[in-house]
């Protein structure tokens, strides 16, 4: 079958004044006009599908190097630290309930 057969010539303007009125309904209340409904289809087919390249960007400025170490206050760690033996049954009890 011929894709030329399938509309009846006859039927053409009917076609096109529904295609009409169910455009207007889109349009209702959108503050869209047709020509700028028309010109964003336009716009849509005429895009290409490809992302523009990418400009250089533009130079930063690096912030002054930061030490590696920070010196502490109180000076160089210690020994172990002394940790309360409530805390300690309280994490493995929470550890043991996971």
């Amino acid at each position: 079958m011929l894709v030329e057969s399938w509309l009846n010539p006859d039927a053409v303007p009917d076609f096109a004044a529904h295609a009409t009125a169910m455009i207007d309904a889109a349009l209702t209340g959108s503050g869209l006009t047709r020509e700028s409904y028309w010109a964003a289809v336009r716009k849509g087919y005429n895009t290409p599908y490809n992302d523009p390249p990418r400009k250089e960007a533009a130079p930063t400025r690096h912030a002054p190097a930061q030490p590696n170490a920070i010196t502490s206050p109180a000076g160089p760690p210690g020994g172990p630290i002394a940790v309360p033996a409530g805390v300690i049954a309280s994490l493995a009890a929470e550890a043991r309930a996971l």
